[in-house]
Formats: structure tokens, sequence, C-alpha cells
């Protein structure tokens, strides 16, 4: 995604999520959505990230390829806003969420196609941004499926595109030594099929026909994208045939057992 794109993609969530939480009640808002998270800590983890996009303090954890450590930061943060007032929530989420975006349109288009250290690896900086679209879309799930609804199908493409390049700076180094293909084919999206090479390391969207992968991975976009930030095993997607593995079942396997995007 270019650069513009990535900023729409983020604009469109964060109205997403607003849209959504404006909906709902107060004894909503007191709902577990995450384990030792309510709906009221969903709500400030974001705010608290945008906070720390804008002011530093998020950069020098999102600059290392340290997950649990970005975790253990999150955790220290979200305390700060959970408990306020559902209207301040409300706020937070629309101002902070301009601030961030203005602050990220701020940005040379060049730094975001440096390749750059980041949380999932050395790739390009704007990774870094697009995270909040695939990070939001992610947390408006929650959200969702903790109060009963089903999850959504439409606009997954971004956030399933941004696990796509993630995958290529952090899921394909844990293979290393290992040859062989692997093709990723996101059903109900408009994204090509990737196919990432293990021996080559190297990944990106199938140019054309060519020869079959030694293993295919399917599975609809809003199911990956989940499963990628391990709210649903693959194994149990996989056990209902909302996955599926085809080719190389030992490959193919491993690559999802390597997979998690935080």
């Amino acid at each position: 995604m270019t650069k513009d794109e990535i900023l729409r993609a983020i604009a469109a969530e964060r109205r997403n999520l607003l849209a959504l939480l404006r909906t709902l009640e107060p004894e909503q808002w007191e709902t577990i959505a995450l384990p030792g998270w309510r709906v009221r800590e969903v709500a400030a983890h974001v705010i608290t990230l945008d906070i720390a996009g804008v002011t530093g303090p998020l950069l020098p954890v999102a600059l290392r390829h340290d997950a649990e450590r970005l975790e253990r930061w999150n955790d220290r943060q979200v305390p700060r806003w959970a408990n306020r007032p559902i209207t301040d929530l409300l706020l937070g989420l629309d101002r902070w969420g301009g601030r961030f975006r203005r602050m990220a349109k701020t940005i040379p288009g060049p730094l975001y196609r440096m390749t750059l250290p980041t949380l999932w690896g050395r790739a390009p900086g704007g990774l870094l941004i697009w995270s909040r679209a695939y990070d939001e879309w992610v947390h408006r799930h929650d959200v969702r499926r903790a109060l009963g609804m089903p999850d959504e199908t439409v606009d997954v493409a971004p956030a399933a595109e941004f696990v796509l390049e993630a995958m290529k700076s952090d899921t394909l180094p844990r293979l290393q030594g290992r040859t062989g293909s692997i093709a990723v084919s996101l059903e109900g999206t408009p994204l090509p099929e990737w196919v990432f090479d293990v021996g080559a390391q190297t990944a990106g969207p199938a140019p054309g026909p060519s020869g079959p992968a030694d293993a295919t991975i399917s599975a609809p976009g809003n199911a990956f994208v989940m499963m990628a930030a391990r709210r649903d095993p693959w194994e149990e997607l996989r056990s209902k045939s909302v996955l599926r593995v085809e080719g190389d079942e030992a490959l193919g396997t491993e690559f999802l057992s390597r997979l998690w995007v935080v």
C-alpha cells in the first residue's frame, strides 16, 4: 500500500471503531473483551498508542523486534485511561486519532519505503503506521465477539495485506534453513495470492501463472487476520475446514505455527 492508502486505511478503521463504540450502552463497556481487558481497556489501549505515537515514547518500543516487550508496555499504559468516563474515552479516540493521522501525514513518503528495524523485523517504515489499521481492525472484532456480534467480512483487505507484509519480514525468517514455497490465498478479499519462498527468503504477490507452490494455505481473509493475531488457533480453524493446507503439509503447518503478528 502507498502512503495515501495507509492514511486512508487508518482513518477508516478509526471511524469504524468509533461507530461501534458509540452504539454501546454503559454496561457493555464493562464487558470482558480480552483476558484482563474490558471494552474500556480496549479503547484505552487504542488511545494510549495514539498518544505515545504522537509524543514519541512508542518509537523505541516499535523499533525493536520484541512483541512481548510491546505487550508489557501496553499493559502499563492502559490503566491511565481505562476508568475515565465513557464520553472522555470517545473524545480521546476522536481527538488523538486525528492527531496521529496528522503526524503520520507529515512523515515524508520515502521514509514509508525505507527499510528499518521494526517489531516485525527489518521492514518498510510505513509498516509502523499501517499497523494502526490492523490493530484497530482486530480490536474492533474483539469487542464485537465479546458482545456476541458476528465477525465482519467487509473492509478487511488493508488489515489482511498488512498481515502478509508483516509475515514477509517476521514469519519467513523463522524458517531459515528450510526450502520450499508456500502460497497464501485469502478468500473474500481483492488481494492476489501471495507466495513465500522459504529458501530464497522472498515473498510477494504471485506475478502470474507459475508452477504450483509446495504448500498452499487458503482461508477467508477475516479468519486469517484473527488467526494471525492469535485470537483463533490455526489448528481449530483447520479442524472446522475454515482454513485449508494442501500439498506439503509439514511445511504449511510449520509456517502457521510460527505465525504471530502482534
